[in-house]
């Protein structure tokens, strides 16, 4: 299922490079986002970080501006190549390869300070192997730090939510200048992942819990309304399904 996954996500890297670049060009979104991840890093500069599942290379960016040490990963060679793209048009030299988020045996164990990832988890075909194979590299006292969220669980949609989603494309196609593009085939090939299928962050807590992660915070409905008006009336209807993990691997654990 991985390389169906991998195909899909290649197929969407342009659509997805222009959610980026609008991200960029606002320093609003910039800096919320920089504070959500100090939030999960605390201060001290200088970190080694893994982003996976990096897509166009948003968060490393952002963690390189931040004085961070960032690698980038991702199982899509179309989202790499957008990736190494971004790095060099803002200058920064980032190392970035194709790989599987629940299987990095180039990277050693105990190696990284933060682990990141955004709207990733719930893509993955073996989220629980990936949640362990984070563990593994991070340093005892490490950070993974996870936002994600429900967004295919099915539940009933009131008509103010169906007609919100609505609005949200039409703002979509005018500020970001693209359009919806998953079909029926697309559909059924994302519903059949896990996470996809399970009450979230519920089934994260239990699967971090049993990768060996200890510390857990959740925080539900990260991005408030107020703090981004047009980023709310695009994506606020996702709100509610959507929620940041921060998880530490203890210092006393000895791999």
């Amino acid at each position: 299922m991985l390389k169906e996954i991998s195909k899909y996500w290649t197929s969407s890297s342009s659509s997805y490079d222009k959610v980026i670049q609008t991200q960029f060009r606002s320093k609003k979104t910039v800096a919320l986002w920089k504070s959500l991840l100090v939030e999960g890093m605390g201060e001290r500069s200088g970190q080694k970080v893994l982003d996976v599942g990096t897509g166009p290379g948003f968060f490393s960016i952002l963690l390189s501006q931040m004085g961070h040490k960032p690698t980038a990963v991702d199982a899509s060679s179309g989202m790499i190549e957008r990736a190494t793209g971004n790095f060099r048009h803002f200058g920064y030299e980032v190392p970035a390869y194709v790989g599987d988020a629940a299987n990095l045996p180039a990277e050693a164990d105990n190696s990284y300070d933060t682990v990141v990832c955004r709207d990733v988890v719930w893509t993955l075909p073996e989220p629980q192997k990936a949640y362990a194979e984070w563990f593994r590299i991070l340093k005892p006292g490490g950070v993974l730090i996870v936002f994600d969220g429900n967004y295919m669980y099915q539940e009933s949609r009131s008509l103010m939510h169906r007609l919100w989603y609505a609005l949200s494309w039409v703002l979509i196609l005018v500020t970001e200048r693209r359009v919806r593009q998953r079909n029926q085939e697309d559909r059924s090939l994302l519903s059949g992942l896990p996470f996809v299928r399970v009450l979230r962050p519920e089934a994260d807590e239990e699967a971090l819990k049993a990768a060996g992660f200890t510390t857990l915070n959740v925080r539900r409905n990260y991005i408030p309304a107020a703090a981004l008006p047009l980023q709310y009336l695009k994506y606020g209807h996702q709100n509610v399904n959507r929620f940041m993990i921060v998880a530490r691997k203890e210092l006393s654990h000895k791999h």
